[in-house]
């Protein structure tokens, strides 16, 4: 989710630019799933919202209705249900009820209807729905638009898992008057059942000269490109039971499934219908106050959507990030459709006509009253690093990874340019460098790459990118060496993790959901048995609904996942998560600011001797669902610190080193690349030129290597038995040419203790699998069975 260029005119120049283009407009509210509003402003729950940002979202949101619902010509809102997180709390129910007094008050009509999360009857099958209890019909009778409530029992398809059996589905319908026209508004609760449909069938007969707006928690679903559809639970049923066949059914608007967008469809009648979704729960704080205007442009014939927050607009200056969107541009967020509503209207109210052209355009005048006065976040050039060392150097680091100064025969990389296998990524405090392993099927010497762009906010020279995988386990990774000391650390007194990560522009939840940047090599089933979780021990990485993850096994024998709200695709984000020894909480930040869904339990971290390892996911230690998008520095500090010692932080008195100058001892500050790596790189290929150089590394490999399911015969297995930072062993013949780019030649080798026609027979049978099993992996999708019996192989001959 990305930032609308703001308007730069104030509130009364933009009204009378808004004026200049007079026409017959109004606007309905929405108000999406607000859930997690009443969850998290619950002073049980420690009311996140009023103790860090001094209000609730919900709250803003109607009070700026109410506000400004006279200069914005709203004539209706609708709430689309998920009014609550947890329908058996009845403090979330106190807040949501409140929250909607607002409009009350104003006199601002609105309709509301229960989602699957507001579902629960507190006194058994006997008693009212929560939802009835305190959304109650006498309460909806207060709205001069409210016609009549119909409860069915039960939801569609069963469903009992939304709520006890004999549930109560609430449904009720409006009709509101605009620019001269009425239109009939009907509010079904979640899945609500034939029964409610053949109710909402009669209430449109009754009506049959009404343009209809259908409004329910669920009708259309998202996929992970953004487009949307009817859903199979239900949307499809909707569809076909109700909407296609009464054509005074022009436009649906529902939540309930993460994300925002429309999709248009033909009735029966041959006829547009459009379908809005709208559910911004999983965005930053649960939702961070955005909601939505759909303005009724009946000179121009469009519906024009904006997405909005006011709540982002009423917090303090200093606590806005990256994330406070207070206009969203995302193609699902605002957008304009066409719809001739005169024409669209025609076979059943064919007396429509526009009102008067005297109304300005809303849409423009709800952007610059939201923007006026607003100053967005922005990182300034005091707040960025003055060089690679600018970043505050923390007692007690027990790593810190800097894909910026990757090197590959003892040289740093150029942008663009591969990281091949034996490319080191250093440890800059203590020398427990990663070292990228062996190609496999789909992922080559390409497969990552140096990139020089980074987070505004890291010191770092760079970060390293991942292509997109070509199949599950077509992963490159790089991992921590077999004994180094970073893999026996659990971290008891807690920790501190950091890391800068991007999501490729490209990342799609269909193909990409469940990677990893950052994991431990060790699966939760050998870590605890009685556990069937395959997954590491610990990891850092995005889920399907793109929520960052960070789960932790501690070495007290708890684990907690943190998750984090839904992140944008091609921006930066700096993660810390810290571990607090005294309450033994685990606290997720993104880009400085904590997550909703934090928690307790774990005490450091668990696992002993397990390597770490960046750029893959694994399952049941099989190396799978590799990352895509870029990974910048890595640390992690042996106890809990706070932001003016994270890396985002500048350092008091940051050195400038030279061009020349080799790494500081680690032991006195971070460097920009480690003096162990440097000096063993120098010994095993002395041409190689200082570390402080850069190269573009260019890999040619020749037979019988260049089959990624051939088992090379002069590549190491394993990482290195040592903790010892030094590379990867120097292929057999490195020449660096006179443009600095060094060619590397690969020729086999007979591996210790074989013979050469031992050596020749794996050759032509490396060949033969190879082919046949590249072969299936390009038309089968197999890849991930050739990359385990290829590991299976090398692993039996230790090649």
């Amino acid at each position: 989710m990305t930032q609308l260029p703001l308007p730069t005119a104030n509130a009364a120049e933009a009204g009378a630019e808004a004026g200049a283009d007079l026409a017959s407009r109004f606007t309905l509210g929405v108000l999406p799933d607000t859930q997690f509003y009443a969850r998290y402003g619950d002073k049980d729950a420690g009311d996140i919202f009023g103790t860090r940002y001094g209000s609730n979202p919900f709250d803003v949101q109607t009070e700026f209705l109410a506000k400004h619902h006279e200069d914005l010509n709203t004539q209706f809102v609708a709430h689309l249900g998920d009014v609550v997180d947890q329908a058996n709390v009845r403090n979330s129910w106190d807040i949501s009820s409140e929250a909607m007094k607002p409009l009350e008050d104003a006199h601002l009509n609105y309709s509301i209807l229960p989602g699957n999360h507001d579902y629960f009857m507190f006194d058994g099958e006997d008693g009212p729905s929560a939802f009835e209890e305190y959304f109650p019909e006498e309460r909806a009778k207060q709205n001069a638009t409210f016609q009549a409530r119909h409860q069915s029992t039960g939801i569609h398809d069963g469903g009992d898992g939304y709520g006890f059996p004999g549930q109560k589905t609430d449904s009720e319908y409006h009709i509101f008057e605009a620019e001269g026209q009425q239109y009939l508004l009907l509010a079904l609760g979640f899945r609500a059942p034939d029964d409610t449909l053949d109710w909402a069938q009669q209430v449109i007969d009754e009506h049959p000269n009404l343009p209809v707006i259908l409004t329910a928690h669920e009708i259309s679903g998202i996929n992970g490109d953004g487009s949307t559809y009817f859903t199979k639970e239900y949307g499809e049923h909707l569809w076909d039971k109700l909407i296609r066949k009464n054509d005074q059914i022009f436009l649906t608007i529902a939540g309930h499934h993460h994300g925002a967008g429309y999709h248009v469809e033909k009735n029966d009648a041959g006829h547009d219908v459009i379908n809005i979704l709208q559910d911004y729960q999983m965005a930053y704080l649960g939702g961070n106050g955005l909601m939505g205007q759909l303005q009724f442009d009946l000179t121009n014939n469009t519906l024009d959507m904006t997405a909005y927050s006011p709540w982002v607009k009423d917090k303090e200056h200093a606590k806005l990030t990256s994330f406070d969107h207070l206009l969203p541009e995302g193609e699902g967020d605002s957008y304009s459709i066409d719809l001739n509503f005169a024409e669209r209207f025609k076979s059943f109210a064919p007396d429509f006509t526009k009102g008067d052209e005297n109304d300005p355009d809303y849409a423009e005048l709800l952007r610059t009253t939201v923007a006026d006065g607003f100053q967005p976040y922005e990182v300034t050039e005091q707040d960025k690093p003055r060089n690679d060392q600018d970043y505050v150097h923390v007692d007690g680091t027990a790593v810190h990874w800097r894909p910026g100064q990757t090197t590959f025969e003892g040289k740093m990389l150029n942008d663009a340019s591969p990281a091949p296998k034996g490319a080191v990524i250093p440890d800059v405090a203590n020398g427990n460098d990663m070292t990228r392993v062996r190609y496999r099927v789909g992922a080559r010497e390409d497969a990552v790459t140096f990139s020089e762009d980074t987070h505004p906010l890291s010191s770092d020279r760079g970060s390293l990118r991942w292509k997109d995988p070509k199949f599950k386990h077509s992963t490159a990774w790089f991992e921590t060496a077999t004994g180094a000391d970073i893999n026996d650390m659990q971290f008891e007194n807690g920790y501190t993790m950091e890391a800068f990560l991007k999501l490729d522009e490209d990342w799609n939840a269909d193909n990409n959901k469940w990677s990893n940047a950052l994991i431990r090599d060790e699966s939760g089933t050998v870590a605890h048995p009685d556990s069937e979780d395959g997954d590491p021990i610990q990891m850092l990485g995005v889920s399907s609904l793109r929520e960052l993850r960070w789960y932790a096994w501690g070495q007290n024998g708890e684990g907690f996942s943190n998750w984090t709200h839904e992140v944008p695709k091609g921006e930066w984000m700096h993660v810390a998560v810290v571990n607090d020894p005294k309450d033994k909480s685990v606290t997720m930040y993104v880009d400085g600011s904590p997550i909703l869904r934090d928690g307790y339990g774990p005490l450091g971290m668990g696992g002993e001797g397990a390597q770490w390892l960046l750029g893959t996911s694994a399952w049941e230690n099989d190396k799978v669902d590799g990352w895509f998008g870029n990974i910048g520095e890595v640390r992690i500090v042996d106890h809990p610190i706070g932001p003016d010692q994270w890396l985002t932080a500048r350092a008091a008195d940051a050195p400038t080193p030279s061009p020349t100058t080799t790494a500081p001892s680690a032991t006195t500050s971070a460097a920009a690349t480690s003096a162990a790596a440097t000096s063993a790189a120098a010994t095993s290929s002395p041409a190689a030129p200082a570390a402080t150089e850069t190269t573009t590394v260019t890999t040619t490999v020749t037979a019988p290597n260049t089959e990624p399911t051939t088992a090379p015969t002069t590549a190491p297995t394993t990482a290195p038995t040592t903790a010892a930072p030094a590379p990867a062993p120097a292929p057999a013949t490195a020449t660096a040419t006179a443009t600095e780019t060094v060619t590397v030649t690969e020729t086999a080798s007979p591996s210790e203790g074989s013979s050469t026609a031992e050596s020749a027979g794996l050759f032509a049978g490396g060949i033969l699998i190879g082919l046949l099993t590249l072969f299936g992996a390009l038309v089968f999708d197999l890849g991930g069975v050739i990359n385990s019996i290829v590991d299976q192989i090398r692993s039996a001959l230790n090649i």
